[in-house]
């Protein structure tokens, strides 16, 4: 028996909102607000699953369900999540205009030019400009 490519990001966020602002208007992730599953037979009281969130589900390719919890509590901390862009300089300038605090500028490693940035919950988000558009 194997286990597979993950399928599922959750992150519980301090504040939804500006999570939302963060990943959706200025990394592009097209989360879709205001959902709460709570009355929906999902399991009323389950933290992961009920209560207000943003969410996307990546269809193309492998299947990545991507989602953003009002916190019940926990905040999710210290983690770092990446996703690719085909504009590094464009998305760093704008994330620096922005104000959101980057952990380092872009530079190349081995996988393709890469930056991190500190979301609003402190985890680190890293963008990487693929070679090869991988």
């Amino acid at each position: 028996m194997r286990t597979g490519r993950p399928i599922l990001i959750v992150l519980e966020v301090e504040d939804l909102e500006r999570s939302l602002h963060f990943y959706r208007d200025l990394i592009g992730v097209p989360l879709k607000a205001d959902i709460d599953h709570s009355g929906a037979g999902h399991g009323g009281g389950d933290r992961w699953i009920s209560g207000n969130h943003g969410a996307y589900s990546w269809r193309d390719g492998a299947f990545l369900h991507f989602a953003l919890y009002a916190s019940k509590g926990v905040v999710t901390r210290g983690l770092q999540i990446g996703f690719p862009t085909d504009d590094l300089d464009g998305m760093h300038a704008k994330l620096v205009a922005a104000g959101v605090k980057a952990d380092h500028a872009p530079r190349d490693e081995p996988w393709g030019r890469t930056a991190r940035y500190a979301d609003p919950d402190g985890n680190s988000v890293s963008l990487t400009e693929t070679k090869n558009g991988l």
